[in-house]
């Protein structure tokens, strides 16, 4: 039979053949359809809450305990019944329910305790470190992830990736700031519509700007400034003394605050974030977070939920 002589015949294999070719990739899909093989959704981890420490509670139960290990017998207790952990233990990964000072120079790779941890000067922990509370007396290394069930204590030249505690603060303690004007009532919901600024914005001084913004060049906040709402900047920003945000602040270059600055939400740079002395973010009765390339913190530095840094973050004298 002379297939050019039956057009509709010729017409209708090509048709057929073109149909095969488009419809296998789907075939995966057509036999999911009629045999489903998916497994059954993944129940829901209560551990899993967002937080730093997650890590640690998961890999709790996996770790060696402190007190069956051999070389703990040879170590020894301070006058307060801590437990002294001595120069060298570089590939330590235990947990314990004591009191633990990491000693001068000592290397910790991961550490999980119920009490409180105290890290000396230069001491290192590698991996996580959760405890109850952490205090660092010195420029020590604290863990990639430390996360602590209370308050995590900052010394000047403690270096750290991602912190979360109730409240995370710096040396010298000092009692925590309020946001000054009270009156102002509460802050600005998310999805509410910011203004929009073209260029560069000054906020004059002791000036309130009720609303969100988002500025399309820098922003500078001279001091006792107040924004009532969320920020968003396309360059960096510049929080002169006492100058206040009742919202979330989000900066795509650097982000500076002269000090005593309060910020009542989120506070993300893209670039280098510098918290000034005595500045504040979030508060007891709302977690925050802080986040950014590098951070800097300062003197009397208060951060309720947790601070992340994506390459490093110190306490600066």
């Amino acid at each position: 039979m002379n297939l050019t002589a039956h057009p509709l015949l010729f017409g209708s294999m090509w048709l057929t053949v073109t149909a095969l070719v488009f419809l296998l990739p789907l075939l995966p899909a057509l036999r999911e359809l009629y045999s489903r093989s998916d497994a059954d959704a993944l129940a829901i981890d209560p551990l899993d809450n967002g937080r730093t420490d997650y890590t640690a509670l998961r890999m709790a139960e996996q770790l060696d305990l402190l007190e069956a290990m051999p070389r703990v017998a040879q170590w020894r207790y301070d006058d307060q019944g801590r437990l002294m952990v001595p120069r060298g233990q570089g590939r330590l990964m235990a947990r314990t329910a004591l009191p633990v000072v990491i000693g001068f120079r000592s290397q910790l790779r991961t550490l999980v305790s119920s009490d409180i941890v105290e890290l000396q000067a230069n001491s290192v922990v590698q991996r996580v470190l959760h405890a109850k509370s952490i205090h660092c007396l010195g420029p020590a290394q604290l863990a990639r992830l430390t996360s602590a069930d209370r308050h995590i204590v900052l010394s000047p030249g403690a270096r750290f990736v991602r912190l979360s505690a109730a409240c995370i603060f710096t040396w010298p303690l000092k009692r925590s700031l309020s946001f000054p004007l009270p009156e102002l009532g509460t802050g600005m919901p998310l999805t509410r519509l910011q203004r929009r600024h073209e260029g560069d914005l000054r906020i004059p001084a002791g000036s309130i700007v009720q609303g969100g913004l988002v500025i399309t060049g820098n922003l500078l906040m001279e001091e006792m400034s107040v924004v009532v709402g969320h920020v968003k900047v396309h360059g960096n920003a510049i929080l002169a003394q006492s100058a206040c945000v009742q919202g979330a602040v989000f900066v795509q270059g650097d982000l500076q605050t002269k000090g005593n600055n309060y910020v009542e939400g989120p506070l993300c740079a893209g670039k280098r974030l510098h918290l000034g002395p005595d500045s504040q973010v979030g508060d007891k009765d709302c977690l925050s977070s802080v986040s950014a390339w590098t951070i800097a913190l300062h003197a009397s530095v208060r951060v309720y939920g947790s601070i992340a840094a994506v390459r490093s973050g110190q306490v600066v004298l």
